[in-house]
């Protein structure tokens, strides 16, 4: 009988795995729409994009996860860096995609727990056996 080996990644290598998640949702269209982690710089360029609607944080959570958006049908979504580029992505994807996007973004990069990641990486790993 062979040995079972189990193979666990480090905390590290599970926080670098979930930051560069991808995923994907068909809206009440049908529409399959790419979802992907945006970096820090696209954060930074939406807050800059909608100027003083930033200050507003019910509309701040609205958009946020419409950052996600990589594609739609497999047409490519540019980064956003004006805000009537945000508004033509709202109007693109309608009610449908928008209920989608924020669900999926929801399930699938959820909110971490910086707290608990930085636990996780302080804690010793047990060596393979």
């Amino acid at each position: 009988m062979q040995p079972t080996v189990t193979l666990n990644q480090t905390p590290s290598a599970q926080l670098i795995a979930h930051a560069a998640q991808e995923g994907e949702v068909t809206d009440g269209l049908g529409r399959a729409i790419k979802l992907r982690k945006p970096g820090v710089l696209a954060q930074f360029r939406l807050i800059e994009a909608v100027g003083d609607s930033a200050k507003n944080e019910v509309y701040m959570a609205m958009v946020m996860p419409l950052l996600f958006v990589a594609s739609i049908d497999g047409e490519e979504v540019e980064p956003i860096v004006r805000k009537s580029e945000l508004e033509a992505l709202i109007n693109r994807l309608g009610d449908e995609g928008v209920t989608a996007v924020v669900s999926k973004v929801a399930e699938t990069f959820g909110a971490r727990d910086p707290e608990a990641d930085k636990a996780a990486l302080k804690k010793p790993q047990q060596p393979p056996q």
